[in-house]
C-alpha cells in the first residue's frame, strides 16, 4: 500500500519536482498539491493524507496556521515543515504545535526521503542543523539535572555518558570514538536507552534529556 502524501508549497516548479522525486519512489502517492493554506484546507480535509509536507513561507496565511488547522481537522495526518526558515521561534512553534518533523529544502533528496520513510515510522525528523537549534533553544531554559531527573534514575552511569553525547549531537561513530567502545556497542546502549526511557529515537531522547537538564 502506497503512503498519500500532500504537498504545500507556493513554488510551482518546485512543488512538480518535488512530487516527481516522490513518486518514482514507488511506495507514496502524491495525493494533492497546493499553493496556499486556503488551497490546502480545500484539498487535504476529508481526504487519507498520512504526510503533508508544508513550506513556512506563502502568500496569506503562514505553513504554521496550516499545521494548527490541520491538527483540528486532520488530526490523523503528520505534518511536516520543509522549509528553508531556520527562525528559532519559528521552529520552537512547529515542534510545540505538534509538527512531527522539520526539514531543511537544503538538504540533499537522498535525505529528504529517508527523513519521511523514518517521520511514516513513528520518529521525529529533524534537519542536522535545525537539530543543534532546538536543542541549544531548549538548553538555554532547561533546569540544571537532578539525581532524581527520569534519565539519570533509570539509566546506568554508562548510558546516561551517551546521552550526553547524544544531546552534543555526536553521531554512533563519534560516540565509539570518544568512549573506546565499538559502534555496534553504542547502538546496543542506544537501544537500551530508548527502551527503558520509552522513546522512540534520538531526537526524542535528546529533547527529554534537555528538559531534564542534561547537556
Amino acid at each position: 500500500m502506497k503512503h498519500k502524501i500532500a504537498l504545500v508549497d507556493d513554488h510551482p516548479i518546485f512543488l512538480a519536482g518535488l512530487k516527481s522525486l516522490l513518486e518514482e519512489e514507488g511506495d507514496f502517492q502524491v495525493v494533492c498539491t497546493s499553493q496556499s493554506v486556503k488551497e490546502a484546507m480545500e484539498n487535504i480535509p476529508g481526504q487519507e493524507v498520512d504526510l503533508a509536507l508544508v513550506d513556512f513561507n506563502m502568500p496569506g496565511k503562514n505553513g504554521l496556521e496550516l499545521l494548527r488547522l490541520l491538527r483540528g481537522t486532520s488530526p490523523e495526518t503528520m505534518v511536516v515543515m520543509l522549509t528553508v526558515e531556520e527562525d528559532e521561534e519559528v521552529i520552537s512553534r512547529a515542534m510545540k504545535d505538534g509538527a512531527k518533523g522539520y526539514i531543511l529544502k537544503q538538504d540533499s533528496p537522498e535525505s529528504l526521503i529517508k527523513s519521511i520513510r523514518a517521520c511514516l515510522n513513528g520518529e521525529i525528523l529533524l534537519s542536522e542543523r535545525i537539530y543543534m537549534k532546538v536543542i541549544d533553544v531548549l538548553r538555554r531554559n532547561a533546569p540544571p539535572a537532578q539525581e532524581d531527573s527520569l534519565v539519570i534514575s533509570r539509566l546506568s552511569p554508562r548510558e546516561v555518558e551517551i546521552v550526553r553525547l547524544i544531546v552534543q549531537g555526536k553521531n554512533n561513530p563519534e560516540i565509539a570514538r570518544e568512549l573506546f567502545i565499538s559502534e555496534s556497542t553504542v547502538k546496543n546502549h542506544i537501544s537500551s536507552i530508548l527502551r527503558k526511557l520509552a522513546v522512540k529515537d534520538r531526537v526524542e531522547l535528546a529533547i527529554l534529556a534537555v528538559r531534564e537538564g542534561i547537556r
